[in-house]
């Protein structure tokens, strides 16, 4: 992702939340907390939720600032966005706030869509894989559009799931807020699943060519983004259901749901990148980007091995 993207994407945000944040607060029980979740959060979830994401965030962004990986910025933004919405979420559950329109709003566009960051971060991930290391020929999209392409989608759904949060938490507007949140969930979700499937195929094709022992290093960050993949389509799926269903059903209602199918799949998903950076691993070591004959390729790996074998020889 361009520096300019990131940029207008952080400033973006910036301006989105400080637009909700100058809505009037509301009184009444009509806007109690306890009506619109179904039930007023815990407090100490919510806390360990939002430490668990701030070390996260932390850890993540020490990686993009020791390795200088700019393009990875998405990931420790999310991740903060997400601990700042859990601190949202202990604030309203405070008898003194648990009518406040302005920390219901912000509380769940920040814990509805901040893991768009985690999606974009692996979509640029995928892209720079493709593009570096295995070649355009196993991608279905070209590697140049391929983080554009997802991270488009990804902005798009955001902004209509965060348009949708604003509305849920205002009695008149709950009904066509919880609409509009459900096309936002679900085109998210399906833009994810395609990515899944190209991820796959890429997996396939690779593995069919030959050209690769499953031993470069480029393998350790494709197993990265596959398994955080996997704890994001969990969520996604959560999420749909929830969405789908509205908020009187049990999914919607029940809060231990929200954090063993939502924030404990995407803890999972992100805090795999703590030990396996992904910057780490994509380096066009062991490339096979130009690669395009099998033959070529193992007759090229005998004469290098017997170069070196020569070259110790005379030693």
């Amino acid at each position: 992702m361009s520096s300019k993207l990131r940029l207008n994407s952080i400033t973006f945000f910036a301006l989105l939340l400080g637009f909700f944040s100058c809505q009037p607060k509301s009184v009444g029980a009509t806007r109690n907390v306890a009506l619109i979740f179904g039930y007023v959060p815990n407090q100490t979830a919510a806390v360990i939720a939002a430490a668990f994401y701030f070390s996260f965030g932390a850890i993540l962004a020490f990686h993009v600032l020791r390795f200088k990986n700019w393009w990875a910025l998405a990931l420790p933004i999310g991740t903060l966005g997400s601990g700042i919405g859990f601190i949202m979420r202990y604030i309203l559950a405070e008898p003194a706030h648990q009518t406040s329109k302005t920390i219901m709003i912000i509380e769940e566009i920040l814990t509805l869509c901040s893991p768009a960051g985690f999606l974009a971060f692996n979509y640029i991930v995928y892209g720079r894989l493709v593009l570096v290391c295995v070649g355009a020929r196993h991608s279905l999209i070209r590697p140049q559009w391929v983080s554009t392409f997802f991270i488009l989608s990804d902005v798009s759904t955001f902004v209509i799931q965060a348009i949708g949060a604003a509305f849920v938490v205002q009695p008149e507007h709950h009904a066509l807020g919880e609409k509009v949140v459900e096309v936002g969930v679900i085109l998210q979700s399906i833009s994810f699943w395609l990515f899944s499937a190209s991820l796959l195929l890429t997996y396939i094709s690779v593995r069919r060519e030959g050209l690769s022992d499953g031993t470069e290093v480029w393998w350790r960050a494709y197993q990265s983004v596959a398994f955080s993949s996997a704890f994001i389509v969990i969520r996604s799926i959560y999420r749909m259901i929830s969405s789908i269903e509205g908020n009187t059903s049990t999914v919607a209602t029940t809060e231990i749901y929200l954090y063993l199918l939502d924030v404990l799949p995407l803890m999972i998903a992100i805090g795999i990148y703590i030990p396996f950076w992904p910057g780490n691993y994509i380096t066009g070591e062991d490339s096979i980007v130009s690669v395009s004959n099998p033959e070529e390729h193992k007759l090229s790996s005998i004469r290098t091995g017997s170069r070196e074998l020569l070259a110790v020889k005379w030693r």
